[in-house]
């Protein structure tokens, strides 16, 4: 039984970590189709700092602050 788990836990670690890159690359898509954000300036940042952004965003649009949601989204615009 042992053995199969050291067999089995580099094929699940390996598939925790593909889901979590999928799920990051999933958020820069959407930053990116929604806000026209540009890609290259958003490979700066980590996939925990994207999601920072990304829940920063939200949260301005559901206080309907245009104003601020504007001048947090321009550094990264095209």
């Amino acid at each position: 039984m042992s053995i199969l788990l050291l067999l089995l836990a580099p094929a699940l670690f390996a598939l925790f970590w593909l889901i979590k890159f999928q799920i990051c690359l999933a958020r820069v898509r959407y930053l990116v189709d929604s806000y026209g954000i540009d890609r290259k300036k958003l490979r700066k940042l980590s996939c925990k700092e994207i999601r920072t952004l990304r829940s920063s965003i939200d949260e301005l649009r559901r206080k309907n602050d245009a104003f601020a949601l504007e001048a947090l989204v321009r550094p990264y615009r095209a």
